[in-house]
């Protein structure tokens, strides 16, 4: 019986969906509290559309099935920033996931591999490998998906908790 890619995603850990995919390589961390692919010193191919698709789906996965570590990772940071004061912590995986939908490519090369607002993506057409293209669009996913107390925490709280 054929599968269609979101039967799969939903039966499949993303490790094993990204293996499954033809021409997909993707370096994992033996540290099971990290999400983000390793980078390796390759330089890839070229970002394109086709090749967003794809890591899109591993992204969405990831999501889904690491939201608990996400949530985690932003409740420790507000409990350590904000020592002793009561803090609401909401982290919003849906938010992340309707953007990385949006994700795609952005033909004018500048210095950033990726870039987001609080409702798109787009990534930059360079050389990346695999790995680097999956942690691009996870790190711009995991922007603007987490409250203290309802409000915003700036881009460098941010950048502290997906590093």
């Amino acid at each position: 019986k054929k599968y269609n890619d979101e039967q799969k995603q939903k039966e499949v850990d993303y490790k094993t969906f990204a293996r499954q995919q033809k021409g997909i390589f993707i370096k994992w961390s033996k540290n099971k509290n990290h999400i983000f692919p390793e980078y390796r010193e390759v330089s890839g191919s070229h970002v394109s559309q086709k090749r967003i698709n794809v890591a899109k789906k591993i992204v969405i996965l990831i999501l889904k099935q690491e939201s608990n570590k996400i949530t985690r990772a932003f409740e420790e940071f507000a409990r350590k920033r904000y020592k002793g004061k009561n803090v609401t912590v909401k982290v919003d995986i849906d938010n992340a996931i309707q953007r990385v939908n949006t994700a795609k490519v952005k033909k004018d090369n500048d210095d950033d591999y990726g870039e987001a607002d609080d409702e798109s993506m787009w990534i930059t057409a360079c050389q990346s490998p695999d790995d680097e293209l999956v942690g691009t669009i996870l790190h711009e996913a995991l922007h603007y998906i987490a409250t203290f107390n309802g409000k915003d925490i700036c881009e460098k709280d941010e950048h502290f908790v997906i590093k």
